[in-house]
């Protein structure tokens, strides 16, 4: 592991900032490897229940902070059920599951947008899952990725600061950053295997994406030792439970076919 050096990071880090403004400042080092599951569900989907509890049991394995799951609703599957107390649907949603492309089957799910030789779509079905997750955390990218979240509870304004840090200079022209929120723990109705289960526990929803859908480009270069600051502010809609709630930024290459993702994170809104 290296580090990078500290005090120039820090005065790029607070260059331009306003006095009374302060953030935590992260660990400077690469770190380690995570892994990002971009799971493709709906409350309509009966076999995704099934994908889900084995992405849960793939998180318990290798720990939530190291294998990052976010479940988008949409689709074919994704519009409520006549019992269903919520609509997770949300256009940028729709849109982010547009660029990974089209789904082959359910449970899916995109692994590090990891594209499988011969496959033409990023998502994979679930005897895929395991063996690349595995093999995804033995890559390395050299690139560090920290985040940090700052939440007015009175206004409901979250401050995010996400740090770019890395190791080995990255070449490719199209690198983007995405950034979601989701929300976790929700119970209403879903269909499992059959019959609708009224107080299904849903996972890891995102509600929304901060940025483009597709991600916002880094036109800073990306070289080792670098660190590259961006920030964001979103308000949280009242209907939401923030203490549920967390963000999840990650980088990756932007052109197609290679969309892969060279490193993630997630920090919750409301620390406990």
């Amino acid at each position: 592991m290296k580090f990078l050096p500290v005090l120039g990071l820090l005065a790029l880090l607070f260059a331009g900032a306003c006095e009374e403004e302060t953030y935590p400042i992260p660990e400077l080092s690469v770190g380690s490897r995570r892994v990002l599951v971009e799971e493709l569900t709906g409350v309509g989907c009966t076999n995704c229940p099934d994908g889900a509890r084995e992405l849960q049991s793939l998180q318990e394995t290798y720990g939530k902070e190291n294998l990052i799951i976010v479940s988008l609703h949409s689709g074919v599957y994704s519009y409520p059920l006549p019992s269903s107390q919520y609509d997770f649907r949300n256009p940028k949603v729709d849109a982010l599951g547009d660029f990974l492309g089209e789904e082959e089957g359910y449970p899916t799910a995109a692994i590090n947008r990891y594209l499988k030789p011969n496959n033409t779509t990023l998502f994979l079905i679930k005897p895929n899952w395991a063996g690349i997750i595995q093999s995804e955390f033995e890559k390395d990218y050299g690139m560090g990725l920290f985040l940090t979240t700052d939440y007015d509870s009175t206004s409901r304004q979250l401050e995010i600061v996400v740090n770019l840090a890395p190791e080995k200079t990255q070449n490719n022209p199209d690198i983007r950053l995405t950034m979601l929120i989701a929300q976790d723990s929700i119970v209403d109705a879903q269909i499992d295997n059959g019959p609708t289960v009224a107080s299904y526990m849903h996972r890891h929803v995102v509600r929304d994406v901060i940025t483009k859908s597709d991600g916002d480009g880094i036109t800073e270069s990306l070289t080792a030792g670098a660190l590259v600051t961006k920030t964001y502010t979103y308000t949280i809609p009242a209907d939401w439970v923030a203490k549920k709630c967390s963000v999840i930024a990650y980088v990756h290459h932007g052109s197609t076919p290679d969309k892969e993702v060279l490193q993630s994170v997630e920090s919750k809104v409301v620390e406990n």
